[in-house]
């Protein structure tokens, strides 16, 4: 089994734009101290993925139209918000004495795909890594290696991450990487609460009835989904944008 079909582009609606108080990736409350760019014992600077950068969706399980539609909006325009700019302001070096290469974009839709449920309604490990590894060696998935890969599920999924725990009780998104050869790609999974899980991944705490665009499980997504876009922009392979508590830029946002 693979894929059921590429979503076709969709026209331009308005977007419900990302606030400070957003979904974090954990759970946890973010630290407090400066975030600062790295380089490695050997003087190179962390990757950040600066250029062009496009976004490639796939929705597993079972998803609707009205479900599938302001995800691909928010991932759309995102990239042109005022919100995006603030990751603009992020950086990579050569080495410390070379110029600073700011983050210029821009952020596009790529593509996105629905998908069945190839591995029932439990993803355990490596299974969402080695399926996007797979899709791309065989042209299911366009190979870029500079863009992003955002694997999400449905509510009715379970998903335990390869780096240990499970989403909705240790996390509600996160985004890694994972090799071709010699060359590292970049992945996002990021889960649907539902509308009233109770975990924090999803604001029924405060409020279960009404959200923007009228999901609250789809709606606690997007704003996760923009989370984890600009860490993994600003900080690809861990080694870049973080904190001294490990913690990246969109956990204090």
């Amino acid at each position: 089994p693979g894929f059921e079909r590429e979503i076709n582009r969709h026209r331009n609606h308005s977007i419900h734009r990302p606030n400070n108080k957003h979904t974090q990736d954990t759970i946890d409350t973010g630290s407090t101290s400066n975030i600062l760019y790295h380089f490695s014992s050997n003087g190179a600077g962390g990757l950040v993925l600066t250029g062009p950068t496009k976004v490639y969706v796939i929705f597993y399980g079972t998803w609707t139209s009205t479900q599938i539609n302001p995800t691909l909006v928010f991932i759309s325009n995102i990239g042109s918000t005022s919100w995006y700019n603030i990751e603009k302001t992020y950086y990579s070096q050569a080495t410390s004495t070379s110029s600073q290469l700011p983050i210029s974009g821009p952020l596009t839709l790529g593509g996105a795909w629905t998908l069945s449920y190839i591995f029932g309604t439990s993803i355990q490990g490596t299974n969402i890594p080695d399926a996007l590894k797979s899709y791309i060696t065989s042209g299911a998935l366009p190979n870029d290696p500079h863009g992003l890969y955002l694997w999400l599920t449905s509510p009715d999924v379970i998903e335990k991450s390869p780096m240990g725990g499970q989403f909705k009780s240790d996390y509600c998104g996160y985004h890694v990487n994972f090799m071709i050869g010699n060359t590292p790609y970049f992945y996002g999974f990021i889960g649907n609460p539902g509308k009233t899980s109770g975990t924090g991944c999803d604001p029924s705490w405060i409020n279960s009835n009404v959200s923007p665009n009228g999901d609250i499980g789809v709606d606690a997504m997007v704003s996760c989904i923009g989370h984890e876009i600009v860490e993994a922009v600003s900080d690809a392979l861990g080694d870049a944008w973080f904190d001294s508590d490990g913690e990246e830029n969109a956990d204090k946002w």
